[in-house]
């Protein structure tokens, strides 16, 4: 039996388990080197299997043909190996741009060669042409190989990683002199070179396994360096948090300190505000007292109608100052609400009767009609708002008019209703209000005048107790105020016990 043929099913068999492991490895891993290593290794398997067809009890056509096709698949395995180098030394455009153009010229000149070589075979078949082509490719490929060399050593301490390549390559060094040696001397000389092939074999054997332990070391290498970069990023993350928390701590100490400062201005602003409520509506009730008292003894009708249009303006600014004073008393030490079941008919009551005889002066009823009783809230408050919404509706009636104050429940809505049929007013105060504005102010029907503050007091007290405050008016015909306010529990509250 021909020794070297069964050398050549051994080492091709080797070769071809290693491709198979290599190309499964790039499939799943996806790593360029591993596809690069396959086409190397795919390379020296066909060349090693050519043996097989060249002694092979196949015609001599061939055989000949098989000797002519080595050239393609020794440019396979340097195409290969060139790649693979490129790729484990790190060779790029960006950081090596000479050495990059190097190896893309002789990529270039790797692929061309068995193109030519192959045009060759099935046109013109020239055998001098063929013989210069092989030996341009014996001489490619050992450029190649010292050009493999060459960029190891340039690039030797250029990675950590790039030391083991060129410890790698002794192997496929020795066996390339080795082979391309003896195919110039077979050229030439006979002799068995049976010897020379199985030496070659095992040193690219070799090199296949010292190439597979590099490979290794360069996963290795990438998945440190992977690492480096998500530790670095981490430390990066972790001192922007960090740095974000302290910004956020001092803007959360100064937002702290303004919060104080706005405290101690706004409890400043109370006090100043209800001790200027209080000095001014000292003289407005001394004022009207006396008013009061001149105008029983003034016999001039004209005098006492213009005692009497006086004296109602002035108490129309002793109810301003009472509800501004009722309004900065609750913000002094901030909004504290007393919600408690107030008897609405009591509240509606003693409502009438403060504005009886600013009523009866303009010839204005008010009437009552209380469908439902009882509604939980800060009673205090309750009158404020009623207060002002019952000034508001006397001042924009005339003589003969009335105004209603009622209660009534729905599902689980109870709704307090001040109705006048007076003047009537722009339904859009309430958007005004909410943007920060205030009501237009117009004259009432005996030229009373008014701020426009007892609207605002009213919202913000209604809206502190839970409930919202609507408008319905047409002018000419008269303002209904609405307030809603939910039922606090599923059992309606008619059924509690009030205080009297």
């Amino acid at each position: 039996m021909d020794v070297r043929y069964v050398l050549t099913i051994v080492f091709t068999a080797i070769f071809g388990v290693f491709g198979i492991y290599h190309l499964t490895s790039f499939l799943i891993l996806r790593y360029k080197i591993l596809l690069y290593y396959f086409i190397l290794i795919l390379g020296q398997t066909l060349h090693t299997s050519l043996y097989l067809f060249i002694k092979s009890p196949l015609s001599g056509e061939l055989s000949n043909f098989t000797q002519k096709v080595s050239v393609v698949t020794a440019m396979i395995s340097t195409f290969g190996l060139l790649l693979f180098t490129k790729n484990y030394l790190n060779i790029r455009k960006s950081n090596y741009p000479k050495l990059s153009r190097i190896y893309k010229i002789f990529v270039i000149v790797i692929v061309g060669i068995p193109i030519v070589h192959l045009l060759n075979i099935f046109t013109i078949d020239n055998g001098g042409l063929g013989q210069i082509i092989m030996l341009t490719a014996a001489i490619s490929s050992m450029t190649a190989l010292f050009l493999n060399i060459f960029s190891g050593f340039r690039l030797y301490n250029a990675e950590k990683i790039n030391k083991y390549y060129l410890f790698s390559c002794a192997p496929i060094l020795l066996g390339a002199l080795l082979y391309i040696s003896s195919w110039f001397l077979k050229r030439y000389y006979t002799f068995d070179a049976s010897p020379i092939v199985l030496v070659t074999s095992i040193l690219v054997t070799l090199q296949l396994i010292l190439f597979s332990i590099i490979i290794s070391f360069k996963f290795k290498y990438i998945e440190d360096e992977n690492l480096k970069i998500q530790l670095d990023a981490n430390k990066m993350l972790t001192a922007e948090v960090d740095k974000q928390t302290k910004n956020l701590q001092v803007a959360k100490k100064e937002l702290e300190n303004q919060n104080v400062e706005l405290e101690t201005l706004n409890r400043l602003k109370n006090k100043l505000f209800a001790l200027i409520s209080h000095d001014v509506r000292g003289p407005l009730v001394n004022i009207s007292v006396i008013i009061e008292l001149i105008a029983d003894d003034i016999v001039n009708k004209e005098l006492r109608g213009v005692t009497k249009k006086l004296k109602n303006q002035i108490h129309d600014r002793i109810s301003m100052i009472n509800a501004l004073l009722e309004w900065s008393y609750q913000q002094l030490e901030g909004v504290t609400l007393n919600k408690e079941y107030c008897n609405l008919e009591i509240v509606f009551n003693a409502i009438v009767v403060e504005f009886q005889q600013m009523a009866k002066a303009k010839g204005i009823a008010i009437e009552l009609d209380i469908s439902y009783p009882k509604l939980f809230i800060d009673r205090n408050m309750l009158k404020v708002i009623l207060r002002n919404l019952t000034s508001n509706a006397i001042k924009f009636s005339s003589s003969g008019q009335k105004i209603l104050l009622s209660s009534k429940i729905t599902s689980d809505i109870i709704e307090i209703g001040v109705q006048d049929f007076g003047l009537g007013m722009d339904t859009n105060w309430n958007k005004k209000l909410r943007s920060g504005g205030r009501p237009k102010i117009k004259e009432g029907t005996k030229g009373e005048k008014g701020t426009g503050f007892g609207l605002l007091i009213s919202k913000d007290f209604v809206e502190m107790n839970g409930g919202e405050m609507f408008c319905e008016s047409e002018i000419g015909k008269g303002t209904t105020f609405v307030l809603r306010f939910k039922v606090s529990s599923k059992k309606r509250i008619v059924d509690q016990v009030l205080p009297e």
